[in-house]
C-alpha cells in the first residue's frame, strides 16, 4: 500500500485526541490478567500490537470482554495461574508481548505453551532473556533455531535467588522478568548491567505498584519480595506519546499550532522528553488544561542530543531536522538497529532518496539541511510503522513523498494518514 500526505502552504492548526499507549496497554493487559479480581481498562488502543496481546489472553483462557468502539476491556484476573495449560500464542510483530509472555509462561507450574511471531520479530533479539530464564529453570524446545522463535515452553515454574541481565539491546528483557517475578515463590534479586536510566523499566515498575506489587530498588538491583500478588483495579491508559510526536512535529514543520488532548508532562512514558527536544529546536511547548500544545516558528534549529532513552521518537526528530537552519546529530541509537527495522539504516536510505544530506554510523545519524535539496521520491517503510509515519511528514513541505508499505502504521496508529489529513483539511477550511 502506498500513501502520502499533501503539501500544505499554511500553518497546520488543530487538536487531536489519541488512543492509549501501546507500551502501557500490553503491560496493563498482562498484569490485569495475572491479578486477583476484575479490572476495567479504558482507552485501550485497537492496533496490531495490542490486538496481539488481547488474542494472547484468549489463547491462555483468560476471561475478558472487549469493546473496541469505546476502547474498553474488562478482564477477569486469574491470580497468576493461566486457565489453559496448553496454548498456542502468536505475538505477531509485538516486541513487548513477546518479551513479556515468555517469562509469564515459563513461571507457570504446569503447561505447554507454543510461542511464535512474525518474521521480523523472530529475528529480533531475545537470547539474553532466554538465557536468564533457562538459569531460573525454564524448559524449552526450539523448533527451528536455538534461542529463537518458534519455541515451546514446558512450564515447571521458575526458582532462583539472584539473576543478572543486560538491557543494552532492549529494556524489555528486564521489564519481562519484573512482571513475572511476583509469581515466583521465593524472593528474587534482579541485577541490571545497564549503566543508564531506563524509562520503560520505570514505566513497568509504576504499573506494578499501581496493581499492588512493590519492588525494592537499590542501585542497579531490583528485589521482589515473596507473598505479593497483583490486585485488580480500574485503569485509564494515557494517550500514546510516541504517536503524539508526529502531530506535534506537523506544527513544528509548518509553523503551526497543534494540541494533543489529555496528556501532561507528568506522563509516565519516557517519550515525553520529545517535547524538550522541540523546545530546543525553537518551538513553544505549552502545557494547559486538557493537553499540551506545540507552536512552531519560522526558524528551527538543529540539535545535538543523545536519544538512548526515548529513541522511538528519533525518527520524528530526524524528519523535523530536514527543515532546520543548522545540522542535527542524534546519538544513542545503536539498539534501534534491532527493532522493527534497522532504523538507522532505514532512515538514512529514506532521507537520502528524498535529497536530504545524512551520514550514519553504528550509533547515530547526522543531518545537514544546508547541504540538502529535497526532491520527490517513493521511499520504503521497511514494514516499520515509525519509519513510515516519520518520512511521511516530509511530504507536508515536499511534493511527491510517497510511502511504500504504508500499511505498517497499523502496528500503532492504523488511521494515521486519515487523522493527519483530517487535521490538514480543518486547517484549510
Amino acid at each position: 500500500m502506498q500513501k502520502s500526505l499533501p503539501v500544505v502552504d499554511q500553518p497546520i492548526i488543530g487538536e487531536i485526541n489519541l488512543s492509549g499507549s501501546k507500551s502501557l496497554a500490553n503491560r496493563v493487559l498482562l498484569i490485569a490478567a495475572c491479578a486477583k479480581g476484575v479490572s476495567v481498562i479504558d482507552n485501550v488502543p485497537a492496533n496490531k500490537d495490542v490486538l496481539a496481546g488481547i488474542n494472547a489472553l484468549e489463547s491462555l483462557g483468560v476471561a475478558f470482554a472487549y469493546d473496541p468502539q469505546v476502547r474498553r476491556i474488562k478482564i477477569e484476573g486469574c491470580g497468576g495461574v493461566f486457565p489453559n495449560k496448553k496454548a498456542s500464542i502468536f505475538c505477531d510483530e509485538a516486541g513487548t508481548l513477546t518479551r513479556f509472555i515468555l517469562p509469564l509462561c515459563a513461571v507457570q507450574m504446569t503447561g505447554e505453551y507454543f510461542i511464535d511471531a512474525a518474521k521480523r520479530m523472530r529475528q529480533r533479539p531475545i537470547k539474553e532473556l532466554l538465557d536468564v530464564l533457562t538459569d531460573l529453570g525454564m524448559k524449552a524446545m526450539y523448533h527451528e533455531r536455538t534461542d529463537q522463535l518458534p519455541m515451546t515452553i514446558k512450564s515447571c515454574g521458575l526458582a532462583g535467588e539472584s539473576v543478572t541481565i543486560s538491557g543494552d539491546k532492549s529494556s524489555q528483557f528486564l521489564s519481562g522478568l519484573l512482571l513475572a517475578s511476583p509469581l515466583i515463590k521465593k524472593p528474587l534479586l534482579i541485577q541490571s548491567k545497564t549503566d543508564h536510566p531506563q524509562p520503560y523499566v520505570k514505566m513497568t515498575l509504576q504499573l506494578m505498584r499501581d496493581f499492588g506489587v512493590d519492588v525494592t530498588i537499590k542501585q542497579a538491583g531490583y528485589t521482589i519480595e515473596k507473598d505479593q500478588c497483583y490486585q485488580s483495579r480500574d485503569y485509564v491508559i494515557e494517550p500514546d506519546i510516541s504517536t503524539a510526536s508526529y502531530f506535534w512535529a506537523a506544527a513544528a514543520i509548518t509553523q503551526g499550532q497543534v494540541k494533543v488532548k489529555n496528556v501532561s508532562k507528568k506522563a509516565i512514558q519516557g517519550d515525553i522528553r520529545f517535547l524538550d527536544v522541540l523546545a530546543q529546536m525553537g518551538c513553544d511547548v505549552i502545557e494547559e488544561s486538557g493537553g499540551i500544545t506545540v507552536i512552531g516558528h519560522s526558524s528551527l534549529q538543529g540539535v545535538n542530543i543523545n536519544m538512548r532513552n526515548f529513541s522511538d521518537t528519533f525518527m520524528t526528530v530526524a524528519a523535523i531536522a530536514c527543515f532546520a537552519q543548522t545540522p542535527t546529530h542524534l546519538t544513542g541509537l545503536a539498539h534501534t538497529k534491532g527493532q522493527e527495522s534497522d532504523r538507522i539504516l532505514a532512515m538514512y536510505e529514506g532521507l537520502s532518496k528524498l535529497g536530504v544530506y545524512a551520514k550514519i554510523d553504528e550509533d547515530s545519524i547526522y543531518i545537514d539541511p544546508k547541504k540538502s535539496k529535497l526532491r520527490s521520491a517513493t521511499v520504503q517503510s521497511y514494514n516499520d510503522h515509525r519509519i513510515a509515519m516519520s518520512l511521511a511528514l516530509i511530504g507536508l513541505k515536499q511534493d511527491g513523498v510517497v510511502i511504500d508499505g504504508a500499511q505498517s502504521v497499523s502496528k500503532t496508529c492504523p488511521d494515521y494518514f486519515e487523522r493527519m489529513n483530517k487535521m490538514i483539511q480543518q486547517t484549510v477550511i
